[in-house]
């Protein structure tokens, strides 16, 4: 304030008091002339203090500022805030335009940004398509968009800002029911995306207030080190702002040394930081190891079929003419089986079974009409002899049988609500129509199909064959699956074992489990179990979760307490790994050749918006949440937040 303007404040101030003084009867001598006659002073002040004008004044100052200002405040100061929020509610209601057009983004898994994003562009990305058609069809959003404000908020640089403030609101939800649950399981899995970048991806399992399981995507991390403590710290950095020392009770990994070693594996080295977490090698994996690496590498011949299966897919891969040439003969196309799912060589099997005629009859057309190569033309050959070949055949007939078993089996172990108990039933089911197929075996070695080279009285060794792959799956899939402590533990919940258990109780299966699993009270729980399995009315479905939700049902918490905690524990604990390889597909369509530079912060946002997008559409108050994340961030030249009125 200048000198003048401050001598102009006191000259104010005073004439207000001599105003208020003159009018209250008091003595300008005191606030404004000065007493010059020094030796009366002290009888001078000692009248002043006994005067009426000195005791009202005193008692004015004494009262001065118990007026709320809130009342006196002037019309323009809250005609600022009125001014000032409306501003706030528009630039509020435009961002939550654009995070819609994100999250609609996220949610196709389409790329935000296009190549050229300037104002006369012809393809300007979807974003913008989708931004722009919202503004046609709202006047108050195109205003906005046409008036060039401050705060525009299609850049990429509020992009990037909006989807790091999404994934916090999701992250914070996350935490939330993290918190409200007893148990936690991780699942964690790795791939090498388009980049050439080797991605890991962290899901957690848990069971809601409502008694549901669910699988919540958490992160993708970039592994740079894939040592077993370079994973382990990975998984470990994602989980600790979480605090589930006390709640993690499983580890679920696909198998690999360096995840299920004992010694330096990642399972071994989380014990150190959660040692309650029990490590389960995912069951999907197990079944194609079983079947892939024993039936086609142990018994040669099964190997050798496998190889010329292959080989009908590979012919008809590398050439659109030789393709032509099959839909002239078939509608069914011959699927290529994968080198690491065993099982998805049931579609190839189905395939050239079901159109074995039609296929023979395309090799004869090749070998027999001009214009083919002579590669191609001896391909052909050797694919119509195995088409005419007995033991092809046989051995094709016999995996047409039993590979919708296996499929039966992969698709129950790929179900997000798969537990141990229903492993127990899918497997006693698979072990039993395995066998009902090897019965079978002679009479399929006996039969003789039509077109074959060789005379019908001719016997094949393929009933020894059979039998053996039969034996094996068989044996191995008891030594993998039925051996683990887990589903040992798991019988004691298991709704088809209660029969038996009334009669004798399973000690040793009660034993392990509270070896396994933070289970104190194991009387307790001994008294539940016996009880539970002679009331039959509570025996509702085959899982742990069914099982739990009949005792909620029916009021009985406190009754089974313990039991109920064991229910936790068996339905929170994953099986498989089908939920981390869900999410690699998204991976794969949202990190495309295109965006292939695209950071990992991004990444996480724009895959949590596709993977949990039925998460996010029932967060009511999830754009809200967004939005003052954001305006928190830094200071902003445009205002995003309230003001209030003093008082």
């Amino acid at each position: 304030m200048s000198e003048a303007k401050r001598q102009r404040v006191d000259n104010i101030i005073m004439n207000g008091v001599d105003h208020l003084l003159v009018h209250s009867g008091g003595d300008v001598t005191w606030s404004r002339t000065g007493y010059k006659d020094l030796k009366h002073l002290s009888e001078r002040i000692a009248k002043h203090e006994s005067s009426h004008c000195h005791q009202d004044n005193a008692i004015t100052l004494g009262l001065f500022g118990r007026v709320n200002v809130a009342v006196q405040i002037d019309s323009a100061y809250r005609r600022g805030i009125d001014e000032h929020n409306r501003q706030v509610e528009e630039n509020r209601y435009v961002l939550s335009r654009i995070i819609t057009c994100i999250k609609m983004c996220g949610k196709c898994e389409t790329a935000l940004r296009g190549h050229d994003e300037s104002a006369d562009s012809l393809n300007p990305g979807i974003f913008r398509c989708f931004f722009e058609t919202m503004c046609e069809g709202d006047a108050r959003l195109q205003r906005h968009y046409a008036a060039q404000p401050v705060f525009k908020g299609t850049s990429s640089t509020i992009q990037n800002e909006l989807l790091d403030c999404m994934y916090e609101v999701y992250r914070d939800e996350i935490a939330k029911q993290v918190d409200e649950t007893s148990f936690v399981a991780v699942q964690a899995d790795e791939t090498t995306d388009v980049s050439c970048k080797s991605q890991m991806v962290v899901v957690l399992r848990y069971i809601l207030p409502c008694n549901t399981v669910t699988e919540r995507f958490l992160e993708f991390v970039e592994v740079k080190d894939k040592t077993g403590v370079g994973l382990c710290n990975s998984i470990k950095a994602v989980l600790e702002p979480l605090k589930l020392r006390e709640k993690l009770i499983a580890q679920t990994y696909d198998g690999a040394a360096v995840m299920s070693g004992n010694v330096r594996g990642v399972q071994t080295l989380m014990k150190e930081t959660y040692p309650k977490a029990q490590f389960v090698h995912c069951y999907a994996h197990q079944l194609n190891l079983t079947l892939q690496q024993l039936c086609s590498a142990r018994i040669s011949i099964l190997k050798v079929f496998f190889a010329d299966l292959t080989a009908f897919a590979t012919f008809f891969s590398c050439s659109p003419k030789r393709v032509t040439a099959l839909s002239e003969a078939t509608d069914r196309r011959i699927p290529r089986p994968p080198a690491v799912r065993w099982n998805f060589k049931s579609r190839t099997v189905n395939a050239v079974w079901e159109t074995r005629a039609a296929l023979l009859k395309c090799m004869e057309a090749i070998r027999t009409e001009p214009g083919w190569d002579e590669i191609t033309i001896s391909e052909a050959y050797g694919l119509s002899k195995k088409l005419r070949d007995r033991a092809f055949l046989q051995l094709l007939e016999f995996f047409s049988l039993i590979m919708p078993e296996v499929d039966v089996l992969y698709n129950t172990l790929q179900k997000r609500s798969i537990d141990a108990p229903c492993i127990n039933s899918a497997l006693a089911h698979f072990k039993e129509n395995v066998q009902k197929m090897r019965q079978q075996a002679d009479n399929l070695a006996a039969t003789s199909h039509e077109g074959t080279d060789e005379p019908g009285r001719r016997v094949t060794n393929t009933a020894p064959v059979m039998k053996e792959a039969c034996d094996t799956i068989t044996s191995q899939v008891e030594q993998r699956f039925s051996q683990s402590d887990h589903l040992i533990a798991a019988k004691l919940v298991d709704s088809s074992f209660f029969p038996q258990f009334v009669l004798s109780f399973p000690t040793s299966e009660l034993d392990c489990a509270v070896k396994l699993w933070p289970l104190d009270k194991k009387e307790k729980l001994k008294s539940e179990l016996i009880t539970l399995y002679r009331h039959s009315e509570l025996h509702t479905g085959k899982t742990a979760l069914s099982l739990l939700k009949s005792i909620h049902q029916n009021n009985l918490d406190e009754v089974f307490a313990e039991t109920i905690v064991l229910l936790k524990i068996i339905a929170t604990t994953p099986m498989t790994t089908a939920e981390s390889e869900r999410n690699f597909s998204t991976l794969k369509r949202i990190k495309t050749f295109s965006r292939n530079t695209m950071g990992q912060p991004r990444l996480n946002a724009l895959a949590m918006l596709s993977i949990e997008s039925q998460l996010i559409h029932q967060l009511h108050d999830f754009i809200p949440k967004v939005i003052e994340k954001f305006s928190q961030r830094k200071d902003r030249r445009a205002s995003f937040l309230f003001k209030q009125l003093p008082g």
